[in-house]
């Protein structure tokens, strides 16, 4: 696998990661813009705008954007996050640029209609519908607004969402999708010189600052310690976040470890004394979450509502450990295994598409392979304790529970650590 970086020349940034034996190309197009850049009042507008750019442009209808890059064995998707919106399809690449000046069409010129708009907010209000009655995702989707104060989470409310016009959807085009703050990124079976020169052929001629915008700064505190939604449901939802620090830092891959060792597996403390030993819970782990500049541990679990306490005390005093007892050599040792298994069997042009042009745009640098190989196996027992010392504090600790009673009197003795 051979990576190159290019830049077209209204400054667009261009990486590719050539793999000769791949009969596919994996293309993503990012903008450094999400849920943190827009106005309270339309929260939500970036996801929509992700579903728009496909409903039609000047020369092509919503079915024969579809139809022809579908019909050329192309998958297309896009998807939208906190700091970035990603546009991307994969395609035999042989069949490359047909699909690309296609795609290209659909996000350099869509019509973004007032009345496809009007239709298409409906389907969002729908797919709001389906994550609140995700109790497990939208947990943690409580938890992330409420540490970080980002109003709703990136798909927007009932409100926001029937507030965006797409005016609004035009007025983030301009502010945020310029060159500077764009990413092309591609992996396949094509060469850098034939990415590089679609690229401008198709993307070259947008105009826009060439400057990298930087996402509006984040509070130091969580707006609440504690949040809670009493609604009917089977289990109690339980999610408890810790902040921590942006993907830059030099901490990271400690905590990294850290959270694999606790709850990152199997194998790991949480499974084995909250579901295997006591039988607390049938979810339960714990996962880092970073920005660019800020960060979070969030410990979550599903359990039964009478041994909600027991879990919440079981789960922290597992966290409490990693501050107070350094890992063994054989959980130090398992856990870089775990991880770098992880990385090494990631082999396709999709996850080098995504692994790439994320890093560019969110890092501004790309992340090898192998340097974040060498960083995690760097990491000593001592590093994943002091790491664990600095994050698992009560000041830094925010709660979220999801339940059919409110938990938060039984709780709240135990939000200790």
């Amino acid at each position: 696998m051979k990576i190159s970086e290019g830049k077209l020349s209204n400054g667009i940034r261009v990486v590719t990661a050539e793999l000769s034996d791949s009969a596919a190309v994996a293309f993503h197009i990012y903008f450094g813009c999400g849920g943190r850049h827009e106005r309270d009042e339309v929260v939500g507008v970036s996801h929509a705008l992700e579903h728009m750019i496909f409903k039609g442009t000047p020369k092509r209808t919503t079915l024969e954007i579809a139809r022809e890059m579908e019909g050329n064995g192309a998958a297309i998707n896009a998807n939208t996050g906190s700091e970035r919106t990603c546009y991307h399809f994969k395609a035999p690449a042989d069949v490359f640029e047909t699909v690309l000046e296609v795609y290209a069409d659909a996000v350099n010129n869509s019509l973004l209609d007032k009345d496809e708009w009007h239709r298409e907010r409906n389907v969002i209000l729908e797919e709001l519908k389906m994550y609140e009655d995700m109790p497990r995702a939208w947990v943690s989707e409580m938890l992330e607004t409420t540490m970080y104060n980002l109003q709703v989470g990136v798909i927007g409310d009932k409100k926001t969402i029937n507030a965006i016009e797409p005016e609004h959807m035009r007025e983030l085009i301009r502010d945020w999708y310029m060159p500077g703050n764009t990413v092309v990124s591609v992996a396949g079976g094509v060469s850098h010189e034939e990415v590089v020169a679609l690229s401008e052929k198709f993307f070259g001629a947008r105009e826009g600052s060439t400057d990298t915008q930087k996402a509006p700064s984040l509070p130091s505190e969580s707006s609440q310690d504690y949040i809670e939604q009493v609604r009917q449901t089977d289990q109690v939802n339980l999610g408890i976040g810790f902040r921590a620090f942006g993907v830059n830092h030099e901490d990271g891959p400690a905590l990294r470890l850290l959270c694999d060792i606790l709850g990152g597996k199997m194998s790991s403390r949480l499974f084995t004394e909250v579901r295997e030993k006591r039988g607390l819970a049938y979810s339960v782990g714990s996962v880092p979450n970073r920005y660019s500049d800020e960060g979070y541990i969030e410990i979550k679990a599903g359990i039964a509502l009478e041994k909600a306490r027991e879990a919440v005390e079981v789960s922290l005093a597992e966290a409490a450990r990693m501050k107070t007892e350094p890992v063994n050599d054989e959980e130090l040792d398992e856990a870089k295994r775990h991880l770098r298994g992880g990385l090494q069997i990631n082999e396709s042009s999709d996850y080098y598409a995504g692994r790439n042009g994320s890093n560019l745009l969110i890092r501004g640098r790309l992340y090898t392979l192998e340097e974040e190989l060498s960083d995690i196996d760097a990491v000593t027992a001592g590093d994943i304790q002091r790491v664990a010392g600095g994050i698992f504090r009560e000041e830094k600790m925010t709660a979220s529970v999801i339940a059919e009673n409110s938990l938060e009197d039984e709780l709240r003795p135990v939000l200790k650590i």
